[in-house]
């Protein structure tokens, strides 16, 4: 029996929702870019972490399917991480920059 992936790396409900909204939002071209600008945009409290660690991780983790979701996982923990580390790294979106 799998379990769905809030029992496998426990995510909170609204990490849930920033991995589910975050990979809908990524699948359209003009929302990925405008996302990616108000990430990386100086006035965004997390746009040097987001750049400097994780962009390259979020981007793989916003652009798999959540049939990915093990795997994913099984590749990060290679690397010291994991998905619910990952997913905790998806900038919010806020303010009135974006």
């Amino acid at each position: 029996m799998t379990l769905p992936p809030h029992h496998r790396w426990p995510l909170l409900l609204h990490d849930q929702a920033r991995l589910e909204y975050g990979r809908l939002l990524w699948k359209r071209p003009s929302a990925k870019k405008r996302l990616l600008k108000h990430w990386n945009d100086e006035k965004h409290p997390y746009a040097r972490r987001f750049s400097q660690t994780y962009r390259p991780w979020v981007e793989k983790v916003l652009e798999a399917g959540p049939e990915a979701d093990d795997a994913l996982d099984e590749e990060l923990s290679r690397h010291g991480l994991s998905l619910r580390v990952v997913v905790r790294e998806i900038p919010p979106v806020f303010g009135s920059f974006y």
